[in-house]
């Protein structure tokens, strides 16, 4: 199989370094820099990726192609300043990123959580649509997870109050369009969450499927483990504990009650996540 060179740095994400220019906020950004291409891994909230890319020198109009993780607002924020950078690009995503999206809470209020814009507003800005619900390969040695199978029975995920309008249904929203990246790197798989919503090992179980290879170079980007019970929490740290995982550099979602634990329980291959990070492979 094809592996593949090249550099990650996070544009967005919850965290900065001291003494910095650069901008964070609730959400996840991460270009990626390779010999197959280059690829923006979602867009974070909104305020941060333009800004922070020309900090750290990346060009946001050399992109190959963006890819979306999920249909929430703290990934899909900044696509239409991306898009001004663009005079035209492939997006990969899902097809349910644009279902109406809510929580709703004991007063049957509702607050709306989904991506904050409408496809047709979006393609006229250049974006080009391509929607995968199956693992789908990018570039040699490049893969996205597609929808990926819920089959571990500890991971049940945030579903407190998450809903979502479907065929004129409002349903519970498991957030099926949760989809991470896969790359090959001549170390092993380089896993990127957006928030792993379908839960951090499955991610893992279903790279591992994909490509047929279980040596895990580095796993970046929210786990969503903030706002799962304690439970949940150890299960996937002991789930953990079976990959070799060379860089273990969790943000965003992941909060800093668990990336602390996390740091303890893996002090060897923990890195902490900011926006500026970069990881070579």
């Amino acid at each position: 199989m094809t592996t593949v060179a090249g550099s990650l740095t996070i544009l967005a994400d919850n965290a900065v370094p001291g003494k910095s220019d650069l901008l964070g906020e609730h959400g996840f950004s991460a270009f990626l820099d390779t010999d197959q291409g280059n690829y923006l891994f979602d867009t974070g909230k909104g305020k941060a990726v333009v800004h922070n890319a020309n900090l750290c020198r990346k060009d946001l109009g050399a992109i190959d192609a963006i890819i979306l993780s999920h249909g929430h607002g703290d990934h899909t924020g900044g696509l239409p300043e991306v898009l001004n950078c663009h005079s035209g690009v492939t997006v990969c995503a899902h097809p349910d990123i644009f279902l109406t999206r809510f929580r709703q809470d004991s007063q049957g209020r509702r607050t709306y959580g989904g991506i904050p814009f409408h496809k047709g507003f979006l393609e006229k800005k250049g974006a080009q649509f391509i929607f995968n619900t199956a693992p789908a390969q990018l570039a040699p040695g490049i893969h996205l997870t597609g929808a990926v199978p819920r089959l571990t029975e500890f991971e049940t995920g945030d579903m407190a109050n998450r809903f979502a309008e479907r065929g004129g249904e409002t349903l519970e929203d498991r957030i099926a369009d949760d989809q991470s990246l896969i790359i090959v790197t001549r170390r092993g798989l380089l896993i990127v969450f957006g928030c792993a919503h379908a839960g951090a090992i499955n991610v893992i179980r279903q790279a591992v499927t994909i490509t047929g290879i279980d040596r895990i170079y580095a796993v970046v980007g929210g786990t969503h483990l903030d706002f799962v019970d304690d439970a949940q929490v150890e299960k996937t740290i002991d789930a953990l504990r079976g990959y070799a995982i060379e860089h273990l550099m969790p943000s965003h979602c992941t909060g800093p009650r668990v990336a602390a634990r996390l740091s303890r329980e893996f002090e060897a291959s923990f890195e902490f996540s900011h926006v500026g990070k970069s990881l070579s492979f």
